[in-house]
């Protein structure tokens, strides 16, 4: 039996045209006489930066870990007379044509409700963009992890980029369209362009092929059954989970303007449907890689440059190619309290700045393997979740109980932490 091809989605493709450039250099120079005031949007106060919180009655994250692994439970029971029916046929249709490992069930129930939250989401913005530079983009996204000296810069220009190009003022649908196979492609292009979402495109794509051997009716059932699965998702995810991600609505409203022409507008300005779809994501996959991960001969924890207990002028911490190794320069400091854990329980910790190069994590030959649990905020982990399995890095998740870095949340930054608990149980 021949295995049939997977379709050519152009994410590859370059749409550049000659006066492309012309208008770039134009919307530089006036974008960099826009007026600095309106870049030095104010937060009112710390707190207010702070688009969910896992502890929102300030005591600790053990509420919502259970609550969280309550409705992932009724995700998975609901699902059975839904999605799961198509994930199964999916999982068959790989097996036939050996085009990957089999992995686990939970894996490919979050990559169906990955797409159905996606494309109501983006799929009406996506589809409105015709000609824009899609390659540039897509190389940028890597560049910015492999050059870290480049960065501000390639980040600089992926900002004007992204607004100029990539989320339309006018759209061609005012709500996210039933999907077609071809506009599946081109939104596949546009989420890789992004940066945000090429884990992601890389496993629809896949999904596409497999819907390529479908006839319209058997289409239009499959998604049917997603975006029912969707709406069920978006509904009851609000009442089990919107506690934990009040402030979400409220940051948006007051930081619209204040992302216009940043790089991280995307990851920053989530919506509230997305977080929780993150948060379900990352118990999903804790469950799926959990059997690899306990295999591991040793273990290592990746904790973001945000955890830290002083500002990164400050902080005596070690660069390695790995990332940066904390020194113990400050106590109190969270990383510190963590390394400091590790040196009871045999596990190494690593500082890992955003948007890091997690290749450098893949098994080496002739080595032990290393286990990772990782720590990020949940608008970025279930994305560098799926990144670590590409690369076969078996991998655990922790969240951060809120966001807060500098960077992206607001002008003064709030010092983020984990649930100790949490990592406890998982490393145990």
């Amino acid at each position: 039996m021949q295995c049939p091809s997977s379709p050519d989605h152009s994410i590859r493709s370059s749409v550049l045209s000659s006066g492309l450039g012309i208008k770039i250099i134009f919307r530089i120079l006036y974008i960099l006489n826009i007026d600095e005031s309106s870049k030095q949007l104010k937060i009112k106060n710390s707190m207010n930066a702070v688009t969910y919180s896992l502890k929102p009655e300030g005591t600790n994250s053990e509420i919502y870990y259970n609550d969280v692994r309550r409705f992932a439970g009724r995700v998975l029971t609901h699902c059975n007379e839904s999605i799961k029916p198509i994930a199964d046929e999916y999982i068959s249709y790989l097996d036939t044509y050996k085009l990957e490992k089999i992995r686990a069930i939970e894996e490919y129930i979050l990559e169906l409700l990955s797409f159905g939250v996606l494309w109501k989401t983006y799929a009406h913005s996506a589809l409105a963009v015709q000609r824009a530079p899609f390659i540039t983009m897509a190389k940028m996204a890597e560049w910015r992890k492999k050059h870290r000296r480049l960065k501000p810069y390639i980040d600089f220009a992926r900002g004007i980029f992204l607004t100029l190009y990539f989320i339309p003022e006018k759209r061609t649908f005012a709500t996210a369209p039933a999907p077609a196979l071809e506009q599946i492609d081109h939104v596949c292009k546009w989420f890789e362009a992004t940066g945000e979402f090429k884990e992601q495109a890389l496993r629809f794509i896949r999904w596409r092929a497999f819907w390529a051997e479908k006839n319209q009716t058997e289409l239009l059932k499959i998604f049917s059954a997603i975006e029912a699965f969707t709406a069920w998702f978006d509904q009851n995810s609000l009442a089990a989970l919107g506690k934990y991600t009040q402030h979400v609505e409220s940051f948006l409203a007051d930081s619209n303007k204040r992302y216009r022409w940043r790089e991280d507008r995307i990851s920053s300005t989530r919506s509230r449907l997305e977080y929780h779809l993150n948060m379900v994501g990352a118990e999903l996959m804790n469950c799926a890689f959990r059997a690899e991960y306990k295999n591991t001969q040793s273990k290592a924890v990746l904790l973001p440059g945000c955890m830290r207990g002083r500002p990164n002028n400050e902080c005596k911490a070690q660069r390695v190619q790995e990332g940066l190794i904390c020194k113990g320069c400050y106590e109190s400091c969270r990383v510190n309290q963590i390394r400091e854990m590790g040196k009871r329980n045999n596990f190494n910790v690593y500082i890992i700045p955003h948007a890091s190069d997690l290749s450098l994590w893949s098994p080496k030959p002739g080595q032990p393997t290393t286990g990772i649990i990782a720590s990020a905020c949940v608008t970025t982990l279930v994305e560098g979740g799926w990144e670590l399995k590409r690369y076969d890095v078996p991998a655990q998740c922790v969240l951060l109980d809120y966001s807060g870095c500098f960077k992206h949340w607001g002008c003064n930054g709030v010092s983020t932490e984990l649930n100790i608990r949490e990592l406890k149980r998982i490393l145990n």
